[in-house]
């Protein structure tokens, strides 16, 4: 399990819940500073690690041995952790990610990279941790709910036994295109819902974003063969709502500095964090410009992202769009 902020708030969920974890960091000055001060100052500052959290920057220490492997990483670092993971992951292991992007470059979902750089023995039973989950509240054990996706329902059952608890519920879902599909461009729509906040817009404008929003996402999930649950459930509407809305939200944070007059190139280079939905805009703008699927709100964002046009002169496009049934 990496060191970032979701990866260390899961190893701190699995610790408590009684699992001996690994957590690896990719520096060994990370990996020092995690050690002295049993905490996670960089991403998730306030949380004490449990003592039964060992920590590592070698990957292979932190692999070795292990039932279940747990990738948590941002969707441009997964080729390179695949890459790294190789050599030394058993093919047995249950490997799961929380990876919510895809890849920039090529928009390929974290599951098709993992099975493109692991083999189909591990990447057809890769498990896919998806829901509205802000790590700042699961390290803290405040109620929580996830959905597991996997196409092995019983991988999927052992995904749901090792990480559900009193405070973390957990259901499965075999539908992993919808799911990852959903975590992708539920970024992009907390983005517009951002801009929309830096803009002054109130309640009425946010819900109807995220109605229409959702809209969206189920054309997207149908057209790749997903399932309407999977968009009316955790991995859509749940963290449709939480990103769309929460002030933990990076991406909703970002869409409201851009609402309010800064350039996108000037929100990323402000924060050490990574805003997903920014390269997410690129990756569902040509998913759905291939699979012909009309998307207008994720498609007003990447225009406002790259292509410069004006928050303003984006909804104004979006509300004189000709009038149609729901």
């Amino acid at each position: 399990m990496n060191a970032g902020g979701w990866g260390t708030a899961l190893a701190i969920k699995l610790a408590n819940q009684g699992h001996d974890v690994v957590l690896w960091a990719r520096r060994a000055e990370q990996a020092d500073r995690l050690l002295a001060d049993r905490e996670n100052r960089d991403y998730l500052p306030g949380v004490n690690l449990p003592p039964t959290i060992a920590v590592t920057n070698d990957l292979h220490r932190a692999v070795e041995g292990a039932q279940a492997v747990v990738i948590a990483v941002i969707s441009g670092f997964l080729p390179e952790m695949c890459a790294q993971l190789r050599p030394i992951v058993d093919r047995r292991v249950l490997l799961l990610h929380g990876t919510k992007g895809l890849e920039p470059g090529t928009s390929r979902r974290p599951s098709e990279v993992i099975r493109d750089e692991l083999g189909d023995e591990i990447g057809l039973g890769v498990g896919v941790l998806a829901g509205p989950n802000h790590a700042e509240e699961v390290a803290r054990e405040l109620p929580s709910a996830a959905v597991v996706a996997c196409r092995d329902g019983e991988r999927a059952t052992q995904f749901q036994e090792l990480l559900n608890g009193p405070r973390f519920r957990v259901y499965t879902n075999p539908d992993v295109d919808g799911v990852e599909l959903c975590s992708a461009a539920k970024n992009v729509l907390a983005i517009a819902a951002g801009i929309g906040d830096g803009l002054g817009y109130g309640d009425n404008s946010k819900a109807a974003l995220i109605t229409r929003g959702l809209a969206e996402m189920w054309r997207l999930v149908e057209k790749h063969g997903g399932s309407l649950a999977t968009v009316a459930g955790l991995a859509g509407v749940g963290d449709v709502v939480a990103t769309c809305t929460s002030l933990h939200s990076r991406n909703r944070w970002a869409g409201e500095q851009i609402g309010r007059g800064r350039e996108p190139s000037e929100v990323v280079g402000s924060t050490a964090m990574v805003i997903e939905g920014i390269p997410a805009a690129r990756g569902i703008s040509a998913v759905a410009q291939k699979a012909g699927v009309e998307m207008p709100i994720c498609e007003s964002v990447y225009r406002v992202l790259f292509e410069g046009l004006p928050p303003q002169q984006a909804l104004r496009e979006l509300l004189a769009r000709e009038a149609t049934t729901e």
